[in-house]
């Protein structure tokens, strides 16, 4: 059973001129998954891919895998957290902001994930999320209007067939009172999310 309850995305109207600096540089961590991997899987894994265990902690900077089933497509993707910065509310002074959402912290998360197979994936969500004390699990913060090249987040690219790799950096909006406690990957593969703890 997943712990903790879900919040609605949030949407940030864009207005012009707007940089978001927060996904450059690495991020370190003492800590590692100590569990003996033993998953199950619906995904039908290519040789030499083995599945990280559902509920396992993850220090950042290290690989997780996981099984991801999108629709009629089923791979398992490896995904890495390599950053999580914390910023200020400021950086997102070209937004218009709700309330809630103003007097939130906003934390930029750099990872890459890796198509293992044996399907193609493209155009699917990346299904990372924040975990906060309070305690919730939430997707990213969506941004309207142009992407931009840090902090934009985003769907894997159009095409993502085996052995492809991409890297974004998505912000997650963390409610006033609250710290972000991990970020994590959640799949209807796995029975408990795989978790990056930052606190």
């Amino acid at each position: 059973m997943s712990l903790g309850t879900t919040r609605r995305d949030v949407a940030l109207a864009l207005a012009a001129g707007l940089v978001i600096a927060g996904c450059g540089g690495g991020g370190d961590d003492d800590r590692s998954a100590d569990a003996t991997p033993e998953p199950s899987s619906a995904v039908e894994l290519p040789d030499g891919v083995t599945l990280t265990e559902a509920g396992a902690e993850v220090a950042l900077g290290k690989p997780a895998t996981v099984g991801y089933p999108v629709g009629e497509a089923a791979s398992a993707i490896t995904v890495t957290v390599s950053s999580v910065k914390r910023g200020k509310i400021a950086d997102l002074g070209g937004y218009v902001l709700d309330p809630v959402s103003a007097a939130s912290t906003p934390y930029y998360v750099a990872l890459q994930v890796r198509n293992d197979g044996p399907d193609p994936l493209g155009g699917a969500a990346v299904p990372v999320y924040g975990f906060d004390s309070t305690p919730a699990y939430f997707p990213p913060t969506k941004f309207a209007g142009e992407p931009y090249e840090r902090g934009a987040g985003g769907a894997l690219p159009r095409a993502f067939e085996p052995g492809a790799t991409w890297k974004g950096c998505f912000v997650l909006l963390v409610p006033k009172g609250a710290t972000l406690q991990s970020v994590q990957v959640r799949t209807s593969d796995l029975t408990n999310p795989v978790s990056w703890p930052v606190g």
